[in-house]
């Protein structure tokens, strides 16, 4: 892990994985700023779960089941959005209500980046690393610095569930004095998660899937 000021980690701390109170532990005992996802969000109203597929909210109704009260209280906690300076940070998207918009498209990042302005946006949920400028969708490589333009829109993957075809752990680390993007990926156990979502029960599928990333 880089050495680094501040840890953002932006949303669905919890809904997919065999760990969520450690998880939690981790992250507060590292004073990461978090916000809220969707998965998160289950957790505090199961009417969310009526948009998640049979895994998924299989997936979600276990972790409810297994976290701590004090767990919860720190997912109720957290804000939908939060201010990095100038810049914003959020799970799905900077416009109302944050949570629930996937940005996939070139000119749907375009309406957001004009009506964001002359800043950065970090989001989430799709799962895949990607950088959106007013030229259109970047997929970045992992290693190299990218110099980012004065307004950018820019998810570092997932670390618990990479969706775009490599399994190993996906993050990014921003200088905003540059300003610039650096991409990377971390291996870790697959194996021993995949044992311990079996063993909790959790749907196959959550297991099978850290193998290829999708």
């Amino acid at each position: 892990m880089p050495a680094v000021d501040q840890i953002l980690v932006l949303g669905d701390t919890v809904g997919y994985g065999p760990d969520p109170n450690a998880v939690i532990a981790r992250l507060r005992a590292r004073r990461v700023r978090a916000v809220l996802g969707n998965h998160d969000q289950a957790m505090l109203d199961p009417a969310v779960l009526e948009w998640f597929n049979p895994h998924a909210a299989a997936a979600a109704r276990w972790t409810q089941e297994v976290l701590t009260a004090e767990s919860r209280r720190y997912l109720a906690s957290l804000p939908k959005y939060g201010r990095l300076g100038p810049h914003r940070y959020v799970h799905g998207s900077p416009r109302k209500p944050y949570l629930w918009e996937y940005i996939l498209d070139d000119l749907q990042a375009l309406e957001i980046l004009t009506w964001l302005g002359r800043r950065f946006c970090f989001f989430g949920h799709t799962h895949l690393p990607r950088i959106f400028t007013e030229e259109g969708e970047q997929v970045p490589e992992p290693g190299e610095w990218i110099a980012l333009p004065p307004a950018a829109l820019v998810n570092p993957g997932s670390v618990g569930q990479p969706r775009d075809g490599n399994p190993e752990a996906a993050f990014a680390v921003i200088d905003l004095g540059r300003p610039a993007v650096r991409f990377l990926r971390a291996a870790y156990d697959v194996g021993t998660t995949q044992a311990k979502i079996r063993e909790a029960g959790l749907p196959e599928v959550e297991a099978v899937r850290l193998t290829h990333g999708r």
